[in-house]
Order: structure tokens, then sequence, then C-alpha cells
């Protein structure tokens, strides 16, 4: 199982949000490609960026990304924003490796279709949830159940699925392992959980389900996960 460190931009810095609250913002780092170097040397396989303000369609971070990019030699996932094939393309252009479609993917399931005939297993497919529910839109609004919507899309082809507990995100409380048991019933396909992972023994449930990966951000700024503790695991 592999643990994908997060690198939230807002603004060109560091940031995480408390259960996807914008007014609940913790600012972690001023310099984003010091952050991505740091996770690199100490032992990361690869990154999770998300450019927020082009998610909210507030502005963009993307000489950021590009940056980031350049820096690094582990290859990077990039959400946020990401609504189109031009700007999945402009996302391969600026050095990610693999584009992640929200909401224009979780409400049209022929745009994944569409990604994935144009960039195959370079595509993931990011469900996020709250109450039983996509949540599209920066996570404002409220889309089709998971029940309906994860079978739709395995159908249209999405190579993964990135899941996040809206709920248990930032929160440091242990990851939503019934959500997760969940989405592996409602698909084969292969799943990165997102969202509540404190310390190792977190990883170590979520891989034991089955889990592909773990994307983990407020644990490792906050000290109480360090990479080296589950970077093999």
């Amino acid at each position: 199982m592999i643990v994908i460190p997060a690198i939230d931009l807002r603004g060109g810095r560091v940031v995480r949000l408390f259960r996807g609250d914008f007014a609940a913002e913790t600012v972690y780092d001023d310099d984003p490609v010091e952050v991505a170097v740091r996770f690199q040397s100490e032992g990361a396989r690869r990154l999770h960026v998300v450019d927020l303000d082009a998610a909210r369609g507030t502005g963009s971070n993307r000489p950021v990304v590009r940056d980031i990019c350049r820096a690094i030699a582990i290859p990077v996932q990039l959400g946020g924003g990401l609504r189109t094939l031009p700007a999945v393309e402009q996302a391969f252009q600026d050095g990610a490796a693999r584009a992640i479609l929200g909401t224009a993917a979780a409400m049209d399931p022929a745009f994944v279709e569409d990604a994935v005939s144009h960039f195959h297993d370079r595509v993931v497919v990011a469900i996020d949830t709250r109450d039983g529910r996509v949540m599209t839109h920066a996570w404002q609004a409220e889309g089709p159940r998971i029940e309906e919507a994860i079978p739709a899309l395995a159908d249209a082809g999405t190579p993964r699925f990135l899941v996040t507990s809206i709920r248990m995100d930032g929160t440091m409380d242990g990851p939503d392992l019934e959500l997760y048991r969940t989405v592996l019933g409602l698909t084969e396909r292969p799943v990165i959980a997102s969202g509540g992972v404190r310390v190792a023994e977190d990883v170590r449930e979520l891989r034991d389900l089955g889990l592909e990966a773990a994307v983990v951000g407020k644990a490792l700024y906050s000290g109480t996960l360090r990479l080296e503790e589950v970077v093999r695991g």
C-alpha cells in the first residue's frame, strides 16, 4: 500500500481545510516546492496536489504546480478544477502524471469515458462523499448517491477511484472504514482512500481492507504520523 502525502494549495501556500470548510483553513507552509522536496526526501513515492483555488473557481496555482513538478522526480497526481479535456491536457503539460477528475466526472460519466479514451490510466476519478452522497463543486453541492455513482463511473472506464470522506477530512479522527468497505463492494477498480488518517495503525487498517493507497495530509504536517513509519507499508 502506498501512502501519498497531500499538498493543498491556496493562494500559493500549503494549507489544510477542516471538513472542506474554506473558512476553517490552517496554513502550514509558504513554500510548497520545499514541502514537496521534503516529502520526496522522506521516501514518498507519489504526491497528491490539489489546487483549491481552481477547484472553487476563484483562481489558479498553476505556476506553483509547475514548479513542484519540475523540482521532484516522483510522480504528481493533480486535482482541482479539471472539468474539461483541455484542462486535463494542461495538467499533463504542467508536469502532472495523473489528473484527478472531480465535479465533472461525478456529474457526467460520459466525460469520464471521453477522458479515459484520451488519457487512459492517467485518469483518477474523485468521489468526495458526505452522508452517502457525492459532493461536487468544492464540496458545496450535493450529487448522486455513491451506490449509483460508482458503478456508473466504473462502467464508463474509470481506472481508479479516489474516495474522500468529507466528514473525516482534516479531523485526524481515523478513516471512515465503513465507507471504504461499501465502496470496495461497489467496484473492483483500485481505490485510494483520503480523510481522517492520524497514525500508522490507520494506514494499516486501510491496507488490510484492500485499499490501493491512502492520501495523508494533516497527520504528516502535525507530526502524528511520519512517512518513515509507513512508506514501505
